[in-house]
């Protein structure tokens, strides 16, 4: 399955012209580690395409109380275009269909698009923020825990912010109560898994939370846009000088991020859609993992 992964991953940047990310041993294990994890918490959701006795193609969809997320849904590109992608998606649906929330994080590729709309998913434009962190401007985080948003286009603005500290495991009943209600589902067992594979655990008082890979948010969830602003700033403001950071799936909704990151010298570029099922509306002070929703 992570060889399928790692194919038809690579064809989909080749083909819209991104970069391509090398199969390292370390990056088959990682990868390995997550399906594995779903194979543990929710059997009955993974799911395999055969042709013959030869596997191409697979999907992961997985339920936290009202919410349904598919996880990984990929076919071999030499077996593409044969309505394999559809077959498993129709499968996956089918796992806990009384699931009251579905939610995607789509690719690039417009044929995923196409057959998540036709299932019955909103598509909702997305795009990332990615570069080099300029420290020198931008938001800056002093000693009074106060941001200051300068005159360069963000409106100039103060905004008073809770302290972040970093979280553990026995801080998981924060991370539980605000999953559910943002997004109808609880996060706990896959930050409960990424801490345990190294990531960091940023909370914002009791107003939110981050999981940050190096300066990259993983995901992000927050009650209100000030604990939000927050904890991406916090998160941004890890980064070394060298280091090229990412922050995925920023809607329309979600100004306070965008001015965020773009005030942070990073820049904004196209990315999938976010597909979800059931929602009135995306939650604004939400970013998601496009691993685990």
């Amino acid at each position: 399955m992570e060889r399928i992964w790692h194919e038809a991953f690579t064809a989909m940047r080749l083909e819209h012209h991104l970069p391509v990310e090398e199969r390292t041993t370390e990056s088959s294990k990682l990868m390995r580690r997550r399906i594995g994890h779903l194979l543990e918490t929710d059997p009955d959701g993974s799911l395999v395409a055969e042709r013959g006795r030869e596997p191409v193609g697979f999907a992961q969809a997985f339920v936290r109380d009202d919410l349904w997320v598919l996880s990984l849904l990929a076919v071999s590109p030499d077996h593409q275009e044969q309505g394999t992608g559809r077959s498993l998606l129709d499968a996956a649906t089918s796992y806990r269909r009384d699931a009251r929330f579905g939610l995607i994080l789509c690719s690039r590729d417009p044929r995923a698009a196409r057959i998540y709309s036709k299932a019955g998913f909103d598509l909702h434009p997305a795009v990332a923020a990615w570069g080099r962190v300029d420290h020198r401007n931008g938001v800056q985080i002093g000693g009074d825990r106060v941001i200051e948003i300068d005159e360069r286009g963000f409106g100039g603005c103060q905004v008073d912010l809770p302290e972040v500290r970093e979280g553990t495991v026995d801080d998981l009943r924060l991370v539980r109560s605000l999953g559910r209600r943002l997004r109808g589902g609880d996060h706990a067992p896959e930050i409960a898994f990424l801490i345990g594979q190294g990531r960091r655990l940023l909370l914002a008082g009791d107003q939110g939370y981050a999981v940050v890979q190096g300066a990259r948010p993983v995901m992000l969830a927050a009650d209100n846009e000030a604990a939000a602003t927050t904890l991406l700033s916090v998160a941004l403001s890890l980064a070394s000088p060298d280091e090229g950071v990412t922050v995925n799936w920023i809607t329309a909704g979600q100004q306070w991020a965008i001015r965020t990151s773009l005030a942070f010298g990073l820049q904004l570029h196209p990315l999938g859609p976010v597909m979800t099922r059931g929602f009135d509306s995306l939650p604004a002070c939400y970013l998601p993992s496009g691993a685990f929703g």
